[in-house]
């Protein structure tokens, strides 16, 4: 199952850039540039967080879609159509002069960012790999590190171009340029399609089917896991920048204090690749909720020293744990025979994450403060946390979960 050489390193590599790229220039950069967007295109914040619900509603709802291209037309056609998606989602967003195109432009990097992002990713490299964990910990780590980078650029070209226009065109570009190098090196997509193949084919009779895991109550856990580990992501980078600022943060301290928590999540991500070789995903699933449920309740009350330390520290390993974790104990509980629909399964559900942004801009401008919302999303998590420790391994029935086989005759 697993690639020789070169081939499957120089595929992981690409791999990850792409999700560098994403990282820096999706999620995590829209939160640094709304506030420049707001005032220039006279949007309220409710607007502004629907775009961003939008994002992730986008992201979510296509998120079944790379698992059929996969297995239609391939990896390497399934980035390039992502790849075009990004590209005209960040022209979207650099030329628009209306509310209307804003939310058009961040639909189409929510499409763009499905199907380059983790559901083939974490599929294809999963089945590369024998030490899976530590593979999927390079990744996601590269993610993390673009979480970093994309803040601190945009800054730095805000500053320089004085404006934030350029930042998205620049974004355009380097989406095509690294969306082209990661269709490229896969396009000897042979051997990829191959292995996913045998790895779909396995007889493990161990390994769970579709139908069967989506009856079990710990998949719902897990997907519930990983959709409140995304409601912190969208919602937090949605308006963690403004927040700050409103309470005594400069544009300059704001920005460097979220791109130390991305850096802490980079290191954490990296962490969790090498520490999920040997300590149960459930624990590390446990770890990343409470570290977000202390995210979120660290920004909601207060910005002193110790609960931006918290803030940042939390922040950082939360994020940093929970694609590994979540990503793992997916494959630990329900093996890979159907992996791929299932994790892709699992983006579709977390979907629900985006409504956060829509509702915190709408209590934004009720209320006047941020701070209700991450407190109900500090306590989302928690009670999430609780219901991953009182969970349980699924019982393998072995083969009562074999679909039924065409019985093969001979005439004698």
């Amino acid at each position: 199952m697993n690639f020789h050489g070169r081939t499957r390193i120089v595929v992981l590599a690409a791999l990850s850039l792409l999700y560098f790229l994403l990282m820096a220039s999706t999620f995590n950069s829209l939160g640094q540039v709304l506030p420049s967007m707001v005032p220039d295109l006279g949007m309220d914040w409710a607007q502004a967080g629907f775009g961003f619900t939008l994002l992730g509603i986008a992201c979510g709802v296509a998120s079944l879609l790379p698992a059929v291209t996969i297995r239609r037309i391939g990896v390497s056609l399934t980035l390039g159509i992502g790849a075009l998606l990004l590209a005209a989602g960040f022209v979207a967003l650099a030329e628009t002069h209306s509310v209307l195109v804003y939310h058009v432009g961040a639909t189409l990097l929510g499409l763009g960012f499905c199907f380059c992002g983790t559901v083939p990713s974490v599929h294809v490299i999963s089945g590369m790999f024998e030490r899976r964990s530590t593979a999927l910990g390079i990744y996601f780590t590269c993610g993390s590190l673009g979480a970093v980078f994309g803040p601190v650029f945009f800054y730095v070209v805000s500053e320089l171009a004085h404006g934030w226009r350029s930042y998205w065109l620049i974004c355009a570009a380097a989406s095509l340029a690294v969306g082209g190098l990661a269709m490229l090196v896969t396009r000897g997509g042979g051997l990829i399609r191959k292995h996913v193949a045998d790895a779909d084919a396995a007889p493990d009779l161990s390994q769970w089917t579709l139908r069967h895991a989506l009856a079990t109550p710990q998949f719902w856990l897990i997907v519930g896991a990983y959709t409140g580990c995304l409601l912190v992501n969208t919602t937090v980078h949605s308006f963690a920048f403004q927040h700050l600022m409103e309470h005594g943060q400069t544009k300059g301290s704001a920005t460097a204090l979220i791109s130390i928590a991305a850096l802490v999540g980079a290191v954490a991500a990296a962490a969790a690749g090498v520490i999920g070789e040997k300590v149960d995903a459930r624990r590390l699933t446990m770890l990343s909720l409470g570290a977000l449920a202390v995210t979120s309740a660290s920004l909601a009350v207060g910005t002193g020293a110790v609960a931006l330390g918290l803030f940042a520290l939390s922040m950082g390993v939360g994020l940093g744990f929970s694609y590994v974790s979540t990503a793992m104990l997916m494959q630990d509980y329900f093996g890979r025979r159907a992996s791929l629909e299932l994790y892709s399964a699992m983006t579709w559900i977390s979907t629900s994450a985006a409504i956060g942004p829509g509702i915190g801009g709408m209590v934004r401008d009720r209320t006047g403060s941020f701070s209700g919302v991450f407190m109900a999303i500090a306590a989302i998590d928690v009670a999430l946390l609780l219901g991953v420790l009182l969970m349980r391994r699924p019982v393998q029935l072995g083969a009562a979960f074999e679909e039924p086989r065409p019985v093969e005759r001979t005439l004698t």
